[in-house]
């Protein structure tokens, strides 16, 4: 070790030291920040392993602040899979739109729905490259308004946009372009709870198709493409 990382290493700890009986220690200590409990995330990696020589792309509408869409670009990796991976999002939250249904016509109260407008494509696109990350393709747009034409034979999907109308939305136009052999999974899938739009369009959805509901890990809906 050199005097200079010497230095550093000792800068480094006498500020996590006087960081430790603040609010700031948040910052130097590990935290399980996925929004998805191990178990459900190793459902996800099981479902890119199982979609693995498929080759049209990976979709994720809804990515939030790209916590997962790291984790199962690792997952890729390992499985040194290069299929292309498009990241759908708003990147500022849900819009007026979606939540007007959710409280005019599903009674839902607004002051719930303002979780992720502290996001930003930019912040996103940033955290790809902090973690190495060349594959994604971040799109910031409404899914309700987004022309799915120009992505065909999806191979695997993740819907997690929690409302009803973007998750039906999404179903709609993903399960169109999906390939044979492809997964779809719905996230927010249970009832009674803040998100039950997405429970409620998933359930309608599969309905219409003639499908039956395959509800795993108490929150997830799986569609699998025959």
């Amino acid at each position: 070790m050199t005097w200079r990382s010497a230095v550093k290493r000792t800068g480094y700890k006498a500020v996590k030291s006087a960081a430790y009986y603040t609010p700031l220690q948040k910052l130097f200590v590990h935290r399980y920040t996925y929004m998805f409990s191990p178990e459900r995330l190793f459902f996800l990696c099981q479902c890119l392993t199982d979609t693995k020589g498929m080759p049209g792309p990976i979709l994720e509408v809804g990515c939030a602040y790209g916590q997962t869409t790291v984790f199962l670009n690792r997952h890729l990796d390992s499985l040194e899979d290069s299929r292309q991976y498009i990241c759908i999002d708003t990147f500022g939250g849900f819009t007026p739109e979606d939540v007007q249904y959710e409280t005019t016509y599903r009674g839902k109260p607004k002051r719930r729905y303002t979780t992720f407008t502290d996001n930003g494509l930019k912040w996103f696109k940033q955290t790809m490259r902090t973690n190495g990350i060349s594959r994604v393709a971040a799109i910031q747009a409404d899914v309700n308004q987004f022309d799915f034409k120009a992505i065909d034979d999806i191979s695997f999907c993740l819907v997690d946009v929690d409302l009803y109308r973007p998750v039906m939305s999404a179903l709609e136009k993903v399960y169109e372009r999906a390939a044979s052999g492809a997964i779809i999974v719905v996230d927010d899938c249970r009832q009674d709870n803040v998100f039950d739009g997405a429970y409620e369009a998933y359930m309608e959805f599969v309905a219409s198709r003639g499908l039956e509901p395959n509800l795993v890990l108490d929150k997830f809906g799986v569609i699998k493409i025959p």
